[in-house]
C-alpha cells in the first residue's frame, strides 16, 4: 500500500474524534465522570492511538500531534468552547510516549525477523 501513513493517520483521528466526542458529551453527566474521561480515558486513548498509528505505518514524529488538538476540537464541536489546558497536556505528553512506544514495538519487530533471516 502506498500511502498507509495517511491510512493510519486517518484511523487515529477518527478514534481519538469518538473518544473525545464521548469525553466531551460526559461534562453533562457530572464532575467525576468529566475529570475520569479527561484526565484518564483521553490520555490513555492517546497513548494507544498514537503506539498503533506509528506501528500501522505513521511517523512517529506526527503520531502524537493528533490527539490533543481533537480533544480541542471535539470541545469546541460540542459546547463552543475549549478544554482546560491541563488535560489537553497531558494528553499530548501521553501521546508522545505512545509515538515513542510504538517506534520501538516496530524497531524491535523488524529486528527479530532480521535476526531470524540471518540465522537461517
Amino acid at each position: 500500500m502506498k500511502h498507509k501513513w495517511l491510512r493510519a493517520l486517518a484511523l487515529q483521528w477518527i478514534e481519538m474524534a469518538a473518544v473525545c466526542l464521548l469525553a466531551a458529551l460526559a461534562e453533562g453527566a457530572g464532575a467525576l465522570p468529566r475529570a475520569l474521561m479527561l484526565w484518564v480515558a483521553v490520555p490513555l486513548a492517546g497513548l494507544a492511538t498514537s503506539c498503533q498509528a506509528v506501528r500501522r505505518g505513521l511517523n512517529n514524529y506526527l503520531a502524537w500531534i493528533v490527539p490533543a488538538p481533537t480533544l480541542y476540537g471535539a470541545n469546541l464541536l460540542v459546547w463552543g468552547y475549549a478544554p482546560p489546558p491541563g488535560p489537553a497536556l497531558l494528553t499530548a505528553f501521553m501521546s508522545l510516549v505512545g509515538a515513542a512506544a510504538g517506534q520501538v514495538l516496530l524497531q524491535r519487530s523488524e529486528g527479530v525477523t532480521h535476526s531470524r533471516r540471518r540465522r537461517r
